[in-house]
């Protein structure tokens, strides 16, 4: 299967995926911990999944593969001038294994990979950029 390659014009996530947990209370007044989703995290996986079904293979890929990801994030506004034309490394949040995790989901979801357990290698990289943008490479590693 040939590499599946394509970029969603989209700024990456930067709240985190996970839900948080929180002690709650119901309207007779028992507490209990429950999840708290964010709606601007179900907002932009909306977004960013309705883009990506414009590039959806035939088939899911099944058997093991590399994927690499690429987050541009548009520069700080407090950025200088020559900063803001660079390529900048990101070390600043959200953190890397998490916007990964949900860029994943998401490929499992739309229906690129049956599991996202079959990813057996990857490479990411977080970086400010002047065009905020998500980059996908998928390649099969069975021969």
């Amino acid at each position: 299967m040939p590499d599946i390659k394509f970029e969603v014009n989209i700024e990456p996530i930067s709240a985190t995926h996970q839900s948080s947990l929180r002690v709650l209370k119901t309207r007779s007044g028992r507490y209990f911990v429950g999840k708290c989703s964010n709606s601007k995290i179900k907002r932009w996986l909306s977004d960013f999944e309705s883009q990506l079904r414009k590039h959806v293979p035939e088939r899911p890929i099944e058997s093991a593969c590399f994927v690499e990801m690429h987050f541009g994030f548009r520069h700080l506004k407090s950025a200088s001038k020559k900063d803001s034309v660079q390529v900048i490394h990101k070390t600043t949040r959200p953190d890397l294994d998490n916007i990964e995790k949900a860029v994943l989901d998401s490929l499992v979801r739309v229906g690129f990979l049956t599991d996202d357990s079959i990813v057996c290698q990857k490479h990411t990289m977080k970086f400010f950029t002047p065009k905020p943008h998500i980059w996908v490479n998928i390649r099969t590693l069975d021969p």
